[in-house]
This record gives C-alpha cells, sequence and structure tokens, in this order.
C-alpha cells in the first residue's frame, strides 16, 4: 500500500490551516502596533469600514483555519493512494494547474489585509514603507503568475464543468471564473497605474520600477478603482466562487465538483 499520497495531502492541508494561523498571528502582530485604533487621517468616508473589515478578515482566517486542521485529521484516516499527474486530465486539475490555482489565490488573497493595513499606517511610522514593497511585489508575482496560468490552460486542457451542474448553475459557474480572470489582470494594472501616476516607484523584491509617465491627478481615478471598487466586487465574486464550490460539496452531495481541484 503506498501511504506517501495520503501524508501528502494532509501535509499540503496542514501548510493551508498554518497559512490561516498565520495570518491571525499576523493580525494579533497588528494590534500591537497601535494602527487600527489611530490610523492615518481618512481619504474617504468609506476607509473608516477598514478597521472592522480587517477584523472581519481575521475571523475568516481562523474560522478556516479551524475547517482545515478538521479536514486534516480527517484524511489522516483516509489511506486511498492519490495519483496525480503533471497535466491535466479529463475529470480533474493536474498538479501543476493545482499549484499555479493555490498559489495565486493564497498571494490574492494576502494583498487585501497587507495593502488595507499599508493605506492605514501613518506617515511617519518606520515600517511603513516596507508594507508598500510587499504588497506591490506580491501584485507584480500575481500578474506575472496569471500569464503563466493561461498559457498552460491552453497548453493542458481544462476539465469540463462537473456533468452534475444545472444548466443555469454551468452558466454562473463560467461567467465567475471570467471574472475573477479579470480581477487578477485588474488588480495589479490598476495598482501600477495608481502608484505610478501618484509619482511612486512599483517594487519587484530587489527591482525598483520606475514610473513611466509624468505625475498626474489621474491617480484619484485609477486609486478610486483600485482601492474601494474593485476590492468590493472582489468581494462579491469571490464569496459566491466559495459557497458554490461549498453548496455543490455538501448540500448537494457532488464530492466530485470539489475533488475536481482538491482532490
Amino acid at each position: 500500500m503506498n501511504t506517501r499520497a495520503p501524508r501528502v495531502r494532509v501535509f499540503g492541508t496542514m501548510l493551508a490551516a498554518l497559512g490561516c494561523f498565520t495570518v491571525d498571528a499576523w493580525f494579533v502582530g497588528v494590534l500591537g502596533t497601535g494602527v487600527l485604533e489611530d490610523p492615518k487621517p481618512n481619504q474617504t468616508p468609506m476607509d473608516s469600514a477598514k478597521p472592522a473589515l480587517m477584523c472581519i478578515q481575521a475571523g475568516v482566517a481562523l474560522i478556516a483555519g479551524l475547517l482545515l486542521s478538521w479536514a486534516a485529521l480527517k484524511q489522516l484516516g483516509d489511506v486511498a493512494e492519490l495519483d496525480l499527474p503533471v497535466e491535466n486530465e479529463e475529470e480533474r486539475y493536474g498538479l501543476a494547474s493545482r499549484m499555479l490555482h493555490w498559489t495565486t489565490a493564497i498571494l490574492f488573497l494576502s494583498l487585501f489585509p497587507i495593502g488595507m493595513f499599508a493605506s492605514m499606517i501613518p506617515e511617519e511610522a518606520w515600517f511603513r514603507n516596507y508594507y508598500y514593497v510587499i504588497h506591490k511585489s506580491i501584485g507584480v508575482l500575481i500578474f506575472i503568475l496569471l500569464f503563466v496560468r493561461l498559457f498552460w490552460n491552453r497548453k493542458s486542457k481544462r476539465p469540463e464543468l462537473d456533468p452534475s451542474l444545472k444548466p443555469g448553475e454551468r452558466r454562473w459557474a463560467h461567467r465567475v471564473h471570467i471574472i475573477l480572470y479579470v480581477m487578477l489582470l485588474a488588480m495589479p494594472i490598476t495598482g501600477y497605474m495608481m502608484t505610478s501616476y501618484h509619482g511612486f516607484p512599483t517594487y519587484f523584491f530587489g527591482l525598483e520600477l520606475q514610473p513611466l509617465w509624468d505625475k498626474s491627478d489621474a491617480y484619484i481615478i485609477w486609486g478610486t478603482f483600485h482601492k474601494y471598487v474593485l476590492p468590493y466586487v472582489l468581494y462579491i465574486v469571490l464569496g459566491a466562487h466559495i459557497l458554490g464550490a461549498l453548496k455543490h460539496h455538501f448540500i448537494d452531495r457532488h464530492s466530485a465538483a470539489l475533488k475536481r481541484m482538491v482532490g
């Protein structure tokens, strides 16, 4: 009997749980900075919601971490062999697609609390620029991964949607996937445009990318989309995506739908 595959599966689930708990540990550290209680002055009335949103995100991370830990304990009793090829199969995603999917998802989700907190840090705080460097670097990395993922989707055909889905569900699943890809493209682009028109460089870890055009008040328009419009659209779309997957698995009992990407 091959026990390596179940162990790898459990390790992956526990690693995801650890990532969620790390978010909460970071949030506890953020509470110690005093920024949430005394942030820099709001630029718009919507900025006043940021502390509450960060608390909600920390709560979601805690719940997700607990659920993932519970799933890992259940997987300890699963001795089924997981034979996963690199390329996609007819009914499930392969190793490469899964790695790209979850890496992009984790990085993308991390952008929101980091960026939200960075925008709240007072100008004089010594650690403010470090958060912007990390936030911008992750944004550039996601932009690169998006094109790697699009290339791989053409090279290795994606599985068809689960046949158990109703026609309406299939249409909405397709629309949500398209919107998520558009968001993966729109968020880095609007962030880059906002930063550049504001006269600031964009960072990719050790590289510093200078603006390609002069400073302009156009940063206000790009910033409105990047900081206020797109994030709230994403909360709705991503929430629908996650709730839809959970509904198919737990309520409709379509276990194959979720296992296409995780099993």
